[in-house]
């Protein structure tokens, strides 16, 4: 493992290890009012990283940082999702999703692929 990704891990584990668990984040996750299972919410997220699994569920996450404003202890939970989402990308295991809207953006300025002609 690379120490970028080495790095990102330690971020992660300081991250995590200080959430309390007291779910005061679920409460404003725009993923989770959708999908409605703990796995997919700040906390579930938190929980699996601090169980030191870092799986593609990062993936989904808005990273619009409502967790983040109601937590008590203000813990930068996205800058955790994005290392993990880092982590991810390195070992080249991101979702085929991500990789094509990457190069769409790449080849045509949008994550469509549509071109302005």
């Amino acid at each position: 493992m690379s120490v970028e990704s080495e790095n990102a891990k330690e971020e992660i584990n300081e991250i995590v290890e200080r959430c309390i668990r007291c779910g005061l984040c679920k409460n404003l996750c725009p993923v989770l009012k959708v999908m409605h299972e703990e796995q997919y919410g700040p906390r579930g997220k938190a929980i699996i990283l601090d169980n030191k699994h870092i799986e593609r569920i990062v993936f989904d996450c808005t990273l619009c940082k409502a967790c983040e404003h109601k937590c008590p202890y203000k813990l930068k939970l996205c800058k955790a999702f994005v290392n993990a989402r880092k982590i991810i990308v390195a070992q080249k295991k991101d979702p085929l999703q991500n990789r094509e809207l990457i190069r769409n953006l790449s080849k045509t300025g949008n994550i469509y692929a549509i071109s302005e002609e």
